[in-house]
């Protein structure tokens, strides 16, 4: 007769093994997660931080480009879509930028597409998301 600890310690590492054998990964959730944090990044002006997400040929213009900006404030960044497709190991997302610029203090909104790439990872590893196109001339 099996005591009733070990077999309860048995059951778990049962169900603990059913459940890890059962873990895929799924790139279009881990966009989402990486996508909010780019635009919560933009929105604190953290852009060192948001530069991480650019293919690394584009950070170093994507810095210069917000340095050079003086008086700039960021309002709220928001995600307005992401177009998530798998076919293409890819996506592409749209945010609204709105911000102000001194002295003025009218608040724009400026329309951002970004496409996104998906690199490496497998069914069971996640791979990396990355910004695959340069960040457009900000007004």
């Amino acid at each position: 007769m099996i005591p009733v600890g070990k077999y309860l310690r048995l059951l778990c590492l049962v169900a603990l093994l059913l459940v890890s054998c059962s873990v895929v990964v799924r790139p279009g959730k881990k966009l989402e997660e990486v996508a909010r944090d780019y635009a919560q990044r933009l929105r604190w002006m953290d852009f060192v931080a948001a530069s991480r997400y650019l293919d690394e040929s584009y950070r170093q213009d994507f810095l210069q480009q917000f340095q050079a900006l003086k008086g700039l404030h960021m309002v709220d960044v928001r995600i307005e879509s992401i177009d998530y497709r798998p076919e293409k190991n890819g996506a592409e997302t749209s945010l609204v930028l709105e911000y102000y610029q001194l002295p003025s203090a009218t608040v724009r909104s400026y329309r951002l597409h970004q496409q996104w790439s998906y690199e490496g990872g497998d069914r069971y590893h996640f791979g990396t998301w990355q910004i695959a196109t340069p960040f457009p001339a900000f007004p």
